[in-house]
């Protein structure tokens, strides 16, 4: 039981510091008896976190959203938030090709949102990115990834550690994808998340940040060691639980949601 309740705490710590993990906010979670997983959540879409539809604009690539802060969906406004989210993006797509000012790689940071009332309450703006700039590999590529998440919340910032301390993240990484291997998840669920987090170790060790290597670093370690193969997690997280100041990387996959 005292474990459990540990993992509760840390999972309270990284949900303060990272709401939108999973690509949207969560409607609930809780402790399930089996093991794994620590922690099932379900999204405000009303699934187990899952992926996102597919991105079928004409002139949109992908879209970071910057949440209001601290906000979260109440259950009651998920349905039309989510309508709205994509009648944001309907709108914007139809404008697209009048607005001169879109015209550029960066696009369209979209503010007004007085016709989507409920969008308002939990976001402070879009930012939307034209498939005519996105160049890829030198080439241009016309179609979002098919099941990669395209309506992305953008990151936030932080930092960690040195050497040994890496060390022990990497040894950590290999020790959780090697006992999930032989020990799958006990209940069904559209992806299944590592949090590698550190809390009261740091205080009783050396102190974890010297004048030429952050947190960041250590995470951008942790997202090489993993490199394509990931074992069965969809997603991989480090979490930093120091009050106040938490800190939440994406070590896998490696893309614009780099740290939280």
């Amino acid at each position: 039981m005292a474990n459990r309740a540990a993992e509760r705490q840390v999972f309270e710590v990284f949900l303060r510091a990272a709401p939108d993990f999973a690509g949207e906010w969560l409607r609930d979670w809780d402790q399930p008896q089996t093991d794994p997983p620590d922690i099932l959540c379900t999204t405000i879409s009303g699934r187990a976190i899952g992926p996102q539809p597919h991105n079928s604009s004409r002139n949109i690539y992908y879209v970071w959203l910057h949440p209001r802060p601290r906000a979260r969906v109440k259950p009651t406004d998920t349905p039309a938030f989510r309508e709205e989210i994509f009648k944001v993006v309907s709108d914007i797509d139809l404008r697209w090709e009048r607005e001169e000012d879109w015209q550029s790689p960066q696009g369209c940071l979209f503010q007004d949102f007085a016709q989507y009332p409920t969008v308002a309450k939990y976001l402070q703006s879009m930012r939307f990115f034209p498939k005519r700039h996105w160049r890829p590999g030198g080439t241009i590529e016309k179609t979002w990834p098919v099941g990669a998440d395209w309506l992305i919340f953008t990151a936030r910032g932080g930092a960690y550690s040195e050497e040994a301390m890496v060390n022990a993240l990497f040894v950590l990484i290999a020790k959780k994808m090697k006992k999930y291997e032989s020990k799958p998840p006990q209940v069904r669920m559209d992806e299944f998340y590592l949090l590698i987090h550190y809390h009261q170790a740091l205080l009783y060790n050396t102190p974890v940040e010297t004048l030429r290597f952050k947190f960041a670093d250590a995470a951008r370690a942790g997202t090489v060691f993993i490199g394509d193969d990931p074992g069965v997690f969809s997603k991989v997280f480090l979490l930093l639980a120091i009050e106040p100041g938490e800190r939440v990387y994406q070590l896998y996959p490696s893309n614009v949601l780099n740290s939280m």
